[in-house]
């Protein structure tokens, strides 16, 4: 933001800065204002040098340098203020007075400072307007129009309140505007932070549902095969050792073994499958987990609730299992 709180260009917008300007529009404005101004103080100089006695040159050049003052609003408004209250004794710098109150209270300068320059541009006003309506009821004394002691005064302090009131409080409002729509901008950009964090943060956690997920699966997964081939080594050792006495133990062991290590690569190929980066997920309070995991944990669920559910013959064709290779399990159940 400027001195006087213009807003900078758009986001996506290109700007060139220009010593203190931020736009090309404002260097136009400034240096248009600037040109008007001067033009102004020259003009004025001309009856202010032949008030006071001096070369009109002197007056037109003295005008020139004080009126071009106000090319340099933005950076600092203060000296331009300063240089009206000292040019409203020699009644020139009326525009430059008027836009310099202007930017002094729409820029971040301290408010006790615009206060107090203000203050003393309506003072100076006024006693330049009452001192010239005197002069000028006194040279007219002769004209059958006589105002009260009140019309003086009156009208001096209106002239003041003119060249004073109207800048200052329209300055004041718009650097209030600007500043709330920095503040909102602000905050639009902080809300936007907050909800790409939110949104890395719930990222992260369904992250670690899956990965969680795909942990419990591979230990289930290496306890289901583990099992299997266990069963199947069993086996295996006891095929060897009852091949030559019972052949026909034999061949129900051997069947037995492709049974359980078909049942193990069936499994396994269930899990990886579930494991797979590619697999359809279905959405969860903490993020989303596999649809295959999803029915699975329906289906323990209702295993749990039904007394004869799959899990007890599970567990029983296990057992069974375990018994046909020659191992001494029992079953047990309350």
């Amino acid at each position: 933001m400027t001195a006087t709180g213009a807003d900078q260009e758009a986001p996506g917008g290109t700007t060139r800065a220009y010593w203190w300007w931020e736009r090309r529009r404002g260097v136009a404005l400034d240096v248009g204002l600037a040109l008007v101004s001067a033009l102004e103080c020259a003009l004025e100089g001309v009856e202010f040098a032949g008030d006071t006695g001096l070369p009109v040159s002197l007056g037109v050049l003295f005008g020139l340098l004080a009126g071009s003052v106000l090319v340099v609003r933005r950076r600092w408004p203060i000296a331009v203020v300063l240089v009206s209250i000292a040019t409203t004794p020699a009644e020139m710098g009326f525009l430059m007075g008027l836009v310099g109150l202007y930017t002094l209270a729409a820029s971040d300068v301290p408010r006790r400072i615009t206060i107090v320059l203000a203050g003393m541009t309506f003072v100076g006003s006024f006693v330049v307007g009452y001192v010239r309506l005197r002069q000028s009821v006194s040279a007219h004394a002769d004209v059958d129009f006589g105002p009260g002691d009140w019309y003086i005064p009156l009208m001096s302090l209106f002239m003041a309140l003119g060249l004073t009131a109207p800048a200052v409080l329209f300055g004041l409002y718009i650097g209030a505007r600007r500043r709330l729509m920095e503040s909102l901008r602000e905050r639009a950009d902080s809300l936007e932070r907050e909800l790409s964090l939110l949104a890395d943060r719930a990222e992260e956690r369904a992250e670690w549902a899956r990965t969680e997920e795909r942990t419990r699966i591979a230990r289930e997964m290496h306890d289901v095969v583990a099992h299997r081939v266990s069963l199947m080594v069993v086996h295996a050792a006891a095929l060897q050792a009852v091949a030559p006495k019972d052949p026909a133990k034999a061949v129900r062991n051997a069947a037995l073994v492709g049974d359980m290590g078909r049942q193990a690569l069936t499994e396994l190929r269930e899990m990886l499958g579930v494991l797979r980066s590619g697999d359809a997920l279905v959405a969860g309070p903490v993020g989303r987990v596999p649809l295959a995991s999803v029915g699975r944990v329906a289906a323990e669920a209702a295993a749990v609730a039904s007394e004869d559910g799959p899990r007890l013959r599970e567990v029983e064709a296990l057992v069974a299992q375990s018994r046909d290779a020659g191992m001494a399990v029992e079953l047990s159940v309350d």
